[in-house]
């Protein structure tokens, strides 16, 4: 992860549409009893194969609730840094909010606005009110056996009986 930079894949863009489709096709078997799906993006998709509109209609259809957070805001931020000066890096960004509002509105969720991380988390507590599900888990507990030196033990003091049975110490003891 640390060789991982900005500019090392070409092609930028978001596939929101398609994100939206391995969603649905993930939580659709699910048998919770609420099934939600949460979209952070600022909005634009510029990539993929999948409408947006037709992923949440697609939501909608699976019976799995859409709540979209727009994030980012209109004009330039900062975007990594440069690899030769230091320098932070800059992109023009938009809010497409009304695509967000309308994704909600497909698969009856609901839009919020972040604009910070405390925002986000207030946003995140807000969903969690909304829907809640039992979670089932199923929790391992390591264990470590300590019966191998005993074993070995044993097997030894065994042992020794089996060849000092056939020698002169029982044969005196017999006597």
């Amino acid at each position: 992860l640390r060789s991982l930079r900005p500019g090392l894949i070409d092609d930028d863009g978001t596939a929101i549409g398609t994100a939206l489709g391995v969603a649905i096709n993930r939580l659709r078997e699910s048998p919770a009893k609420s099934r939600i799906c949460v979209l952070l993006s600022d909005g634009e998709s510029n990539a993929g194969s999948l409408d947006p509109l037709l992923g949440a209609q697609l939501a909608h259809a699976y019976g799995i609730r859409l709540y979209t957070i727009g994030l980012g805001q209109d004009g330039y931020v900062p975007y990594g840094r440069d690899s030769t000066t230091g320098k932070p890096r800059f992109v023009q960004t938009r809010l497409d909010e009304t695509t967000m509002r309308q994704l909600a509105q497909a698969a009856d969720g609901r839009f919020f606005r972040a604009t910070d991380n405390a925002a986000l988390s207030r946003v995140f507590g807000e969903i969690d009110k909304l829907e809640k599900s039992d979670i089932r888990t199923q929790r391992y507990r390591s264990v470590q056996d300590f019966y191998r030196p005993y074993l070995g033990l044993g097997i030894a003091l065994w042992l020794l009986w089996l060849a000092l049975r056939s020698t002169f110490m029982t044969n005196v003891l017999e006597d």
